[in-house]
């Protein structure tokens, strides 16, 4: 039956793309060697189509199909907001790696090392300049590069002939078409990059001064979080019954007593975990290395994973892929896990992801009575401003420090 269903989409998309059902047959072969199975072969297909549709379309022969396609194409379901979907990479992007992977027989982790490589010089020289002048974490020059790269591509590769109307331009329509967080962070990314220019005399200097703020009134907005009722909620929907359920209940418990980012879960290793003293080290997101206490409850939760769930896989990385093929998550998938969890538990949420159990780690903390220096140090946090949010939501200590109106009577 299964088999069947396979073969049925394998046809409907070699007919949609022009390839030879030995094309698709091989692929799919492929993917049922390492252990796919048939709703993610059937979507891994359809994203395998997608590119082989695109490619096609710029005169790419499938034979030879250069690295620089696969992330223009990359690039391309970015422009369209199809590269992410509910959190996670979506089929269209999965599909054309696997494809690309199937047909040079390279790994998904050598694809991203080498479109580090691939990248245009400027490009190249940039993030090796952030990382030794400003010490920033490849994370955030992953989210950096397709904000350069689209800069690059409309104003063209000659930062000497940048200039501030064209610059300023390109931000405000940018602004037009997506939310103030992905503007803030081209406007970031703007300027750091015409700060390296600047730097390396290759633009006309206080050329950033042209790239315009933009306003959000600092801490005028509430924090996002869940009662601790729910947080609860999300944590008990997990089926610790199934290998992938043990496994999410440990990610998720990591997020919400210990209010880590979604990388830092992804990237916790074996050697920073020390058993012996219940606590953990952790490099966060400003570089600076940490160490944490290790909850009873959270670590029975990774031992349990450990020996019940998680796959007989080498790597350094305590946390794999729950199905086939075997790799260490991403924060995608750590975001992913969340936005399921949620989503299962039937709770209402102010927004959907793993960054809405940090914040609920923190207020949760604010509640029991932990002072606001405890919750900047264990979010880890470089200003007392950025945990001053958090006091918000404490509408009793708010009405204790509240002086009342002159002349009112106090409330």
């Amino acid at each position: 039956m299964l088999t069947n269903r396979i073969e049925r989409s394998t046809a409907a998309t070699a007919a949609s793309t022009g390839s030879t059902d030995a094309d698709l047959d091989d692929f799919t072969a492929w993917l049922i060697q390492r252990g796919y199975r048939g709703p993610s072969i059937r979507r891994h297909l359809q994203g395998a189509s997608e590119f082989v549709v695109w490619a096609r379309s710029i005169g790419t022969d499938l034979q030879s199909l250069p690295l620089r396609d696969l992330h223009d194409f990359r690039d391309h379901l970015s422009r369209r907001g199809q590269l992410f979907s509910k959190g996670s990479h979506s089929a269209y992007w999965l599909g054309a790696r696997s494809f690309f992977v199937f047909r040079h027989g390279c790994s998904p982790e050598d694809i991203g090392r080498a479109a580090e490589v691939a990248q245009p010089e400027l490009v190249q020289s940039f993030e090796q300049w952030m990382l030794v002048h400003r010490g920033v974490t490849p994370q955030t020059l992953a989210v950096y590069r397709p904000h350069i790269r689209d800069l690059l591509g409309k104003l063209g590769s000659a930062p000497e002939q940048f200039d501030a109307a064209g610059l300023r331009s390109l931000v405000l329509a940018y602004a037009e078409n997506n939310g103030i967080s992905m503007v803030k962070t081209r406007v970031k990314a703007t300027r750091m990059f015409l700060r390296y220019l600047i730097a390396t005399e290759r633009c006309q200097p206080s050329l950033e001064a042209a790239i315009p703020t933009i306003a959000q009134w600092p801490l005028a907005t509430l924090p996002r979080y869940l009662p601790h009722e729910d947080v609860e909620r999300v944590i008990l929907s997990c089926d610790t019954s199934r290998a992938s359920g043990i496994r999410d209940k440990a990610i998720l418990l990591l997020l919400a007593r210990l209010g880590l980012r979604a990388s830092e879960v992804a990237t916790l290793k074996f050697g920073d975990i020390d058993w012996s003293n219940a606590s953990f080290r952790l490099i966060g997101k400003t570089r600076c290395e940490v160490c944490l206490p290790l909850p009873q409850e959270v670590g029975d939760a990774l031992l349990h994973y450990l020996e019940a769930a998680r796959p007989a896989f080498e790597s350094e990385y305590v946390f794999v892929s729950a199905i086939a093929p075997w790799r260490p998550i991403t924060r995608y998938v750590v975001k992913s896990v969340a936005v399921r969890a949620i989503r299962r538990s039937g709770v209402k949420a102010p927004s959907a992801g793993a960054h809405v159990l940090r914040h609920s780690a923190a207020t949760s903390l604010l509640g029991q009575g932990a002072s606001l220096q405890v919750i900047g140090e264990v979010l880890r946090h470089r200003s007392l401003d950025t945990t001053a949010h958090y006091a918000k939501v404490d509408v009793g200590l708010l009405q204790e420090v509240a002086r009342a109106w002159p002349g009112a009577m106090s409330c």
